[in-house]
């Protein structure tokens, strides 16, 4: 886990995509509907010219709840990016379904908009849940040892790396922004498609 760089978001719209495929490094490769976006992907990726699995989430979120918490199962939103099927293998999404996979070398960015609503730890958990969710090891990951992070901060982080999406100190409009690099294979129906870009 490591900050990589910074990024100004660009007004709030309420826009949002979910694992829409494009070219890294290439603003080009989404549609015009992310145009305010484009800048961003530009100078933001893992590999540039590999194809990558954007996630904009512009969305309002209230004071004392976290982003994630009507998903989380435990009293705190830890998860990864993964969860473990069997045989060791990782897949994204709730439950067994093995629709998609993920290498386990593959690598995300994340960013958001408000201070301290995502905590994150320099570890990795592979004995993560199916689905995920660790919240119920939430004693392994005080928040002294964590970094929280900053409006506006690039993070590349593992599919296995602890993080917690945080209660907001503040009604807010959102924006949250994630690139998962390649060593994605399958897709889920609710996927955004991207008429520019097959994968």
């Amino acid at each position: 886990m490591i900050q990589v760089g910074t990024v100004t978001f660009p007004e709030y719209s309420g826009l949002r995509c979910l694992m829409m495929p494009y070219i890294q490094g290439r603003p080009e490769s989404v549609p015009d509907e992310y145009a305010a976006y484009r800048s961003i992907l530009e100078s933001t990726f893992i590999d540039k010219g590999d194809i990558g699995y954007l996630t904009i989430d512009e969305s309002p979120v209230s004071m004392g709840a976290p982003h994630r918490g009507a998903r989380a199962k435990f009293g705190r939103a830890i998860h990864t990016e993964a969860g473990l099927r069997a045989g060791g293998r990782y897949g994204w999404g709730w439950g067994a379904s093995t629709n998609v996979m993920l290498e386990r070398n593959t690598q995300v960015l994340l960013a958001n908009n408000l201070d301290g609503s995502c905590a994150l730890w320099d570890t990795e958990h592979e004995d993560t849940s199916q689905d995920g969710d660790i919240g119920d090891h939430a004693s392994h990951y005080p928040y002294e040892d964590a970094v929280l992070m900053q409006a506006g901060a690039v993070h590349r982080i593992g599919i296995v790396t602890p993080h917690e999406s945080l209660p907001a100190q503040v009604d807010f409009d959102r924006q949250f922004l994630r690139i998962i690099g390649s060593g994605v294979h399958g897709r889920e129906p609710y996927f955004t498609v991207n008429p520019l870009v097959k994968a």
